[in-house]
């Protein structure tokens, strides 16, 4: 079985264990929704790939994106 491999949108990296800027909560999926304020039937949506750290560092410095918290929800599933 082949593993499935993803590539960061941002840095253009692949992502997985191997990668020195992938972290434990990677990949990371970024869903953007286009017409959010309309109806679903006009809506339309895409699905990126990200290092959960190339999408904290391309935020705003004032939007939070707690890494910490996230790894430590998925090790309590």
């Amino acid at each position: 079985m082949n593993a499935l491999t993803y590539q960061c949108c941002f840095c253009g990296e692949g992502i997985g264990d191997s990668s020195e800027k992938s972290n434990k909560v990677d990949p990371c999926s970024i869903i953007l929704i286009a017409n959010w304020t309309k109806h679903e039937s006009v809506q339309a949506e895409q699905q990126f790939f990200a290092h959960v750290n190339c999408f904290k560092d391309t935020l705003w410095k004032n939007v939070p994106v707690e890494v910490g918290e996230l790894a430590l929800e998925l090790e309590q599933k």
